[in-house]
């Protein structure tokens, strides 16, 4: 029997020897697959009244042989029976089918169709088995195939070119967030900033202007972004929140991909939480509202758990959630099965994790650290089996195993210091940056 491999990949490896999605993709072929379904679209004859068909042509040598077939499937099986039931690595690769696989894939219609055929696409409690991760100015995927006794990962390099992006000026992308495969990246490090919808799988991207009635000057404002999916109204949804350094206000803006245009909310409701910006982390999303940790305004300086309702475009205080123990200091938060979760940590390796139950009721868990690197800066999610995946205060990524005694610890990939790496959970989609 196999025993779970270590491997432990280190991002400098990457440097030398870039790797691309494309190359990947290419190195582990679904061989298999596309070549059955090749054969089929080459020895299948259908016609049905009412569907759009091309029969079969077929051409008779001099001893009435056929030495050429050329047919296609009903465009309604094509899509929702075949190409939709594909593992996304097998779907690139089958635009080189034919031609009619290439347009029915590369369409619009057929991403939405392949979104909602997958069962965990929309699920807030869905496992997580890839990561998009930004290390500094490197992007890269991590995918995670977990079974019983096999563990196998691996780490692609991306390779963007994004317009006008020269890694050698002032301009720094930050991750803001990432909904149904595409992913948002900011820059406003400048008085012209802009940001990035960006799907990494279908080689896709689109660049926005900030909100040009308002532009941000990086010395006087600290500002937090958050990204997100509206269901209802079937649009994404960048958000931006600024405050002013002198004189407190806060501005929450809020940009819609439907109508490109942004607007900026009055009523938004910070201001009688009285709170403040104290952080830049981008917005956490769960069921259609984003999150923040902020500070209040009064001699406490107490952190406030704040979420901002997408729908009504208002903020409320989450209450409840921080634990009684003042001794916890360091807090962030995440998504964990669903469940809105803050982990917290002290000066003595002690840790506190706080899920709020669909209820309201908050299930707090502790743990001892028993190393330096158990120290979270990032609890990123939970896996099939249960283990979480995290990033320790050495940004390594890692996956534990806290429901066990032992608390087994599984480094992953070690970055260095000055990546100082974010990611999200990512899940695989061809849907465009509108």
């Amino acid at each position: 029997m196999k025993q779970m491999s270590e491997k432990l990949v280190n991002t400098s490896e990457y440097e030398e020897d870039i790797t691309s999605l494309k190359t990947v993709l290419r190195r582990k072929p679904h061989r298999k697959v596309v070549s059955g379904l090749r054969l089929l679209t080459e020895s299948c004859k259908i016609t049905r009244p009412g569907n759009n068909v091309i029969s079969s042509k077929v051409k008779h040598g001099e001893e009435g042989v056929p030495n050429q077939q050329q047919s296609e499937l009903p465009l309604d099986v094509l899509m929702h029976q075949i190409l939709a039931r594909l593992p996304i690595k097998s779907l690139l690769q089958s635009k080189s089918v034919s031609k009619q696989w290439y347009s029915t894939v590369s369409s619009n219609d057929f991403a939405d169709v392949y979104f909602k055929t997958c069962p965990s696409s929309s699920s807030s409690s869905s496992s997580v088995e890839c990561l998009f991760i930004q290390a500094e100015n490197s992007f890269y995927l991590f995918y995670l195939q977990e079974g019983e006794v096999v563990l196998d990962y691996s780490l692609v390099k991306l390779e963007p070119n994004f317009e006008n992006n020269n890694q050698n000026d002032d301009h720094h992308l930050h991750l803001v967030g990432s909904c149904n495969g595409l992913v948002c990246l900011s820059d406003s490090s400048s008085s012209s900033g802009y940001f990035y919808v960006w799907n990494p799988i279908a080689y896709h991207y689109q660049k926005f202007p900030e909100n040009p009635d308002f532009c941000l000057c990086p010395y006087n404002y600290c500002s937090s972004w958050g990204f997100a999916y509206v269901s209802s109204v079937n649009d994404y949804k960048v958000v931006r929140i600024a405050e002013n350094y002198d004189t407190q206000e806060i501005i929450v803006s809020v940009f819609s991909l439907q109508t490109k245009e942004w607007k900026q909310v009055h009523e938004h409701g910070l201001d009688l939480l009285r709170v403040s910006i104290t952080r830049t982390n981008p917005g956490v999303l769960l069921n259609n509202t984003l999150f923040w940790i902020m500070e209040s305004r009064n001699h406490t300086k107490n952190p406030v758990v704040v979420g901002f309702d997408l729908k009504l475009e208002k903020f409320g205080e989450v209450p409840g959630i921080f634990p009684r123990s003042k001794s916890f200091h360091d807090h962030f938060l995440c998504v964990m099965g669903g469940c809105l979760t803050l982990c917290s940590s002290d000066m003595h390796k002690e840790s506190c994790l706080s899920i709020m139950k669909r209820t309201g009721e908050v299930e707090s868990i502790s743990m001892s650290c028993y190393s330096k690197s158990w120290l979270f800066s990032s609890l990123v999610g939970f896996t099939r089996s249960g283990k979480s995946l995290v990033v320790s205060k050495n940004w390594e990524l890692a996956l534990v195993d806290l429901s066990s005694s032992s608390k087994q610890y599984i480094p992953l990939v070690t970055f260095k210091e000055t990546q100082r790496p974010c990611m999200v959970g990512y899940f695989p989609s061809l849907i465009p940056p509108l």
